[in-house]
């Protein structure tokens, strides 16, 4: 008999964080869902509970840290052992940098930065407890060509792609799978940016040898 473990996808919509919470959830057995809000979460569930998978929603903000460390402790002590946090979250406002008011680009690293650690921090010790894992970020093309209309996104995934570096240093050598997907590419229906198509390749990097591990796929 297969031993059931878990899987928290954090920043769940309809797209990437859907297909996802899919994958991770059919073949580790079951998936925490975390989003700002529970109405968004409650059809997800449905989709995935119709898919026979157990999923459980849990409504925390991002930028919350306090909360969102709660929130982890909350969704691993009610699931299997937890082998994957996937951190899917994302502030997404259009500005360039010469208008860019300095407390709201502030606010926004804290989504794009700050809490991907946070839930990293929070995560680590439950993976390590259960024998190994991973933390995964989604990151961004623009982390490698910035563009000047998504100035705050832009520096985000920087410094998100960067942090992931020197994470992965901490991370590895205790069996945590550590590393960022730097998707460069919009989104699409089908072909290779296909949500689906774009959750295997993180399953792929959740089971990948030891001795084939980077702290970053670039998915183009």
């Amino acid at each position: 008999m297969t031993t059931k473990h878990s899987a928290i996808i954090i920043g769940v919509g309809p797209g990437l964080g859907l297909a996802l919470a899919r994958k991770f959830g059919h073949e580790l057995g079951e998936v925490a869902l975390i989003a700002r809000s529970p109405a968004h979460l409650a059809p997800l569930l449905q989709e995935l509970k119709k898919a026979g998978i157990t999923a459980h929603g849990f409504a925390a903000d991002a930028a919350d840290l306090n909360g969102l460390r709660a929130t982890i402790r909350q969704a691993t002590s009610a699931m299997s052992p937890l082998k994957a946090l996937i951190y899917n979250a994302a502030a997404i406002k259009p500005c360039r940098a010469v208008s860019l008011e300095p407390e709201g680009f502030a606010a926004e690293l804290v989504v794009d930065v700050v809490a991907p650690l946070a839930a990293a921090q929070a995560a680590a010790p439950v993976l390590e407890a259960n024998g190994g894992g991973s933390v995964l970020f989604t990151g961004g093309g623009f982390a490698i060509y910035p563009y000047a209309d998504m100035a705050a996104l832009s520096a985000g995934k920087a410094a998100l792609r960067n942090l992931t570096a020197t994470l992965a240093e901490d991370l590895e050598p205790k069996g945590i799978r550590t590393a960022v997907v730097t998707i460069c590419g919009y989104l699409a229906e089908e072909g290779r940016f296909a949500p689906a198509t774009v959750a295997d390749a993180y399953w792929n990097l959740h089971v990948s040898p030891a001795e084939d591990r980077k702290p970053e796929l670039t998915y183009a």
